[in-house]
This record gives structure tokens, sequence and C-alpha cells, in this order.
């Protein structure tokens, strides 16, 4: 019995990190968004500048032309980022579903034995679907409730 505990906590650990790594991307992007916005204002400033016919508009438009260039290579980064993190999650998605597949399917016998039912699990790339007989019952909960117990 103590192995099915362990499988079930393995299975939180796992999902507490995808979540964390998330998280991480999350706080990443907004770093890159922030340093864009800070890029932007500054274009900005530099656009009201060039309004003004009593500012050498050479040096200025010179200036300008390189924090363009600037932000457009930060917006590049933060795009092959996005990717990148995006990428990465999805593949962590997939490993913790084929790593813990037996230990899901173990706590859906369990909720399935425990209610006399017959669930059935169905898998995609980075989902999972618990599958029952009626749509006004959802035993989903109670299979995540299974999975994430702990031995107390």
């Amino acid at each position: 019995m103590q192995k099915v505990f362990d499988g079930y906590q393995k299975v939180k650990d796992a999902r507490e990190r995808l979540d964390k790594s998330k998280q991480v991307a999350m706080e990443e992007l907004e770093i890159f968004r922030d340093e864009m916005g800070k890029i932007v204002n500054e274009l900005k400033e530099m656009e009201e500048k060039l309004k003004n016919p009593n500012i050498d508009t050479a040096t200025l438009k010179e200036k300008y032309q390189a924090k363009v260039t600037v932000a457009k290579e930060k917006q590049d980064d933060m795009v092959a980022y996005d990717k990148r993190a995006k990428a990465t999650i999805a593949q962590r998605q997939r490993n913790l579903l084929v790593e813990h597949l037996e230990d899901i399917r173990t706590a859906i016998k369990k909720v399935s034995e425990a209610k006399g039912l017959d669930l059935v699990l169905n898998s995609s790339e980075t989902q999972l679907g618990v599958f029952y007989s009626s749509d006004q019952i959802d035993y989903t909960e109670e299979v995540i409730v299974t999975l994430n117990a702990q031995k107390k």
C-alpha cells in the first residue's frame, strides 16, 4: 500500500515542479515585457524631441534608429524565449504523463472500485481525461484527490 501513496506523492511533486517552471517562465516574460516597455517609452520621448525644431535632429535620428534596432532585437529575444519556454513546458507535461501514467491509472482504478463504476482513462499529448457513463456525475475531482492523497 505504501507504494501507491509514494506514487501519488511523486505525481504531486512532479506537478508542483511543472507549475514552478511555468511560473518562472511567466516571470521571465514579464521582465522582457518591462524592458520592452521602457524601450518603447524612450522611443516615444525621442519622437517628441524629433518634432522640436530647436533640437539637432541628425544625432537624435541616429540614436532613435539605434534604439529601434535594440527594440527589434529585444522583441526577437522575447519571442524566441516564449517559444522555448512553451516547448519545454509542453515536453515536461508529456513527460509527467508518461512517467506517472501508471500512478494515475491506479488512482482511477481505486475510485472506480470504490464507486462500483467503469471509469476509463483517455490520454493525449499533454492532457488526460477520465470518462464515465453519465454527464450528471463527474468523478474527475475524486480521482485527483485520490491521486494527490498522502499517507497520514
